[in-house]
């Protein structure tokens, strides 16, 4: 008697883990899924953030080059400028 009651809780308790382990794995799956779909999304923004990148360089050089063209610009006219 005492033996099947003993029997009875191992086997309760075996099904407890069990269950608690598929839920585990369940949970590990939904993280690993969660990470998959965080690396999608952050390759998708690096595309846009190359371009922003790429456009920040073309500002920067057309910026040293119209400041170029102003310093030339200025040049020229304090040198044709005539005081009479």
């Amino acid at each position: 008697q005492m033996q099947i009651q003993e029997d009875r809780i191992n086997e309760e308790i075996m099904r407890e883990r069990e269950e608690e382990i598929r839920n585990i794995h369940k949970g590990m799956h939904t993280v690993n899924e969660i990470y998959k779909d965080l690396a999608h999304l952050v390759d998708n923004q690096q595309e846009g953030v190359d371009q922003i990148e790429n456009q920040m360089e073309g500002a920067k050089d057309n910026t040293a080059s119209g400041l170029k063209h102003i310093e030339k610009a200025n040049e020229a006219s304090t040198s044709q400028c005539v005081i009479s």
